[in-house]
């Protein structure tokens, strides 16, 4: 019995001491003790356009349960899906993609983006899109995770709604510089920067080509009536 009780207490220590590890807690995310922000940059500063551009109203990203949450995910080599102990997010990650879509969307000044929940504002356009997959994967024990994320995007023209005008997929990942949660959470916001980046291509590039085309059918053809 007694050296029953020493190894439980040997391995309350070693749970304590173990920093780097992830918890199991099903759906619920740890009450963490540091809290992380997707700290996304851009080229140019978000602000307000000082010429007309076209509109997207951006939809709250779809995840699972698992992702629609503040608990940094994590899959273990096991296969087994946990969270991160020592950190979270400080807020549901659903919500920090998309306040970090709409600043990227933004710096573009070739678009104006904002809040689909918004009311009283009609835009030209939907982004619907979802996040896929935005987890950590180890390989195994002692070396740095990979960086995995994956967004389904879908671009509306809400002048037609009954089909998108495109859709596409961004999927990214990288291995993180360390092991601790500062390396790790930067690898996320690069991978994020990178794909929010080419989605913003995407985006753009696709609103070009379709007010392009809009425009050839709306002008009447130069013999008719002759």
């Amino acid at each position: 019995m007694r050296k029953l009780i020493v190894r439980l207490l040997i391995l309350s220590l070693v749970l304590v001491v173990c920093s780097g590890c992830a918890i199991d807690l099903g759906l619920k995310p740890p009450a963490a003790s540091e809290h992380y922000m997707l700290a996304v940059s851009t080229d140019t500063p978000a602000r307000t356009a000082t010429h007309s551009v076209p509109t997207i109203a951006v939809d709250r990203p779809q995840a699972n349960a698992f992702l629609n949450s503040t608990g940094i995910a994590v899959i273990q080599s096991n296969q087994k899906v946990l969270y991160y102990a020592k950190g979270q997010w400080a807020t549901a990650l659903p919500e920090m993609m998309l306040s970090a879509a709409i600043h990227s969307l933004n710096s573009t000044q070739k678009i104006r983006s904002f809040n689909n929940a918004q009311p009283g504002i009609s835009a030209d356009y939907k982004l619907v899109w979802s996040i896929e997959e935005f987890y950590a994967r180890y390989t195994a024990k002692k070396t740095p995770p990979h960086i995995y994320i994956t967004l389904n995007c879908w671009l509306i023209d809400n002048d037609k709604v009954s089909q998108p005008v495109a859709s596409s997929v961004f999927a990214g990942n990288q291995t993180a510089s360390g092991q601790g949660l500062e390396p790790i959470v930067a690898s996320f916001n690069s991978t994020v920067e990178t794909l929010l980046s080419n989605m913003n291509t995407w985006v753009t590039a696709t609103i070009k080509k379709n007010e392009i085309h809009e425009t050839k059918n709306a002008t009447p053809n130069s013999s008719d009536g002759n």
